[in-house]
């Protein structure tokens, strides 16, 4: 692994692929490059909602994981996505429990969602930032998610 990049959630978009819209979230870092990565609407509206500090009417999935986590005394304090393989990312969630960190295997949407939720830091290799990156002018035809969700 090499050195690992904090970014922040530029925000959730819709985007034109060969498949149609797109739910993706942008991640960017600190010299404005944005690292795009694919999700589902599930999440993308997890991660919306997190990233505006909305809450829905009911807890939704990744409102109900973070409070439990908090309900057993640990906390997310980072999420780190380390790996890209044949265009899927790989990330890990740190949680503190009793002072102690433990890593967890974890999809990067879901991730997200719970960083967002719990104000974590987000990490990306620098390898993956390398090979994924784009400018934000090399980012077209995206739409802002909250514009396709009632």
């Amino acid at each position: 692994m090499g050195k690992l990049e904090k970014v922040t959630v530029n925000g959730v978009y819709m985007a034109k692929t060969g498949l149609g819209l797109q739910p993706v979230v942008l991640l960017e870092d600190a010299r404005q490059k944005f690292i795009p990565i694919y999700i589902g609407p599930a999440e993308a509206l997890a991660i919306d909602l997190g990233h505006r500090k909305e809450t829905a009417p009911r807890p939704m999935t990744h409102d109900l994981m973070h409070n439990l986590i908090e309900a057993l005394g640990a906390r997310v304090i980072r999420v780190t996505i380390d790996d890209l393989d044949e265009n899927v990312f790989y990330a890990r969630l740190t949680l503190k429990i009793d002072g102690e960190e433990k890593d967890v295997d974890a999809r990067p949407s879901d991730s997200v969602a719970l960083a967002v939720r719990s104000n974590a830091t987000i990490l990306v290799d620098d390898e993956v930032l390398g090979r994924v990156a784009v400018s934000r002018d090399e980012i077209e035809d995206i739409k802002d998610f909250s514009d396709y969700v009632d």
